[in-house]
């Protein structure tokens, strides 16, 4: 199973938090703002374009790649996905934006139910995604200053990385990292890559508060 280890500071004293990836159920499916759950534990929030790779990226993250529904056609993800991650935090998967068959009036609503959501369940982290292949397009520089507005911290994930040589990552990543201003987590949901990384980032959110 997969687990990851997080030594943080409780009550003065070093201690260990360990969480089992592979112990995530999908609880809740909400598509109004009224049906969010109330709940102290922390939140997590997944964000991008709607052929990023979130699904398959989430999947390797809880190490159950058929947990989160993948599907050829962009943008069919058009709620909020909650996830329960070993009963510890929550982890919000966020419509993805951008898809250019769906409609004005459909786009709108997916932003204020995104943009509701945030601001209530305001989260540890944004985990911002992007293709490696391409600049961050205009609606991840919208999100990300939305985000700063907001007080939000993110953090920049790039996908796909297995698509790129590594020496090509590398120059990808730095331009990357001068266009935002922060150093961007390489991913890839097929090799694995920085898959432990993003784990041991968003535990360190979690409980290094």
């Amino acid at each position: 199973m997969a687990w990851a280890k997080h030594l943080g500071m409780g009550n003065g004293a070093m201690g260990v938090v360990e969480v089992c990836w592979q112990r995530t159920q999908l609880v809740r499916v909400v598509g109004d703002l009224a049906r969010l759950p109330r709940d102290t534990r922390p939140f997590i929030a997944v964000a991008g374009a709607s052929n990023v790779g979130k699904s398959s990226l989430l999947g390797a993250l809880f190490a159950r790649p058929k947990l989160v529904r993948t599907s050829k056609t962009p943008g069919c993800t058009r709620a909020l996905l909650f996830f329960e991650v070993d009963a510890r935090f929550w982890l919000v998967d966020l419509p993805g934006y951008g898809f250019a068959r769906v409609s004005h009036a459909e786009q709108a609503r997916w932003r204020a139910l995104v943009e509701g959501a945030l601001r209530r369940l305001a989260p540890r982290l944004v985990l911002v995604l992007m293709d490696i292949r391409h600049a961050p397009k205009p609606t991840d520089l919208q999100l990300i200053e939305w985000l700063g507005a907001q007080g939000l911290r993110w953090l920049p994930v790039l996908t796909k990385a297995d698509k790129l040589a590594r020496g090509r990552q590398h120059v990808r990543a730095q331009e990357v990292a001068r266009a935002l201003g922060i150093k961007p987590l390489l991913t890839s949901s097929r090799t694995g890559q920085g898959i432990a990384e993003l784990r041991a980032e968003m535990l360190r959110e979690i409980f290094a508060q």
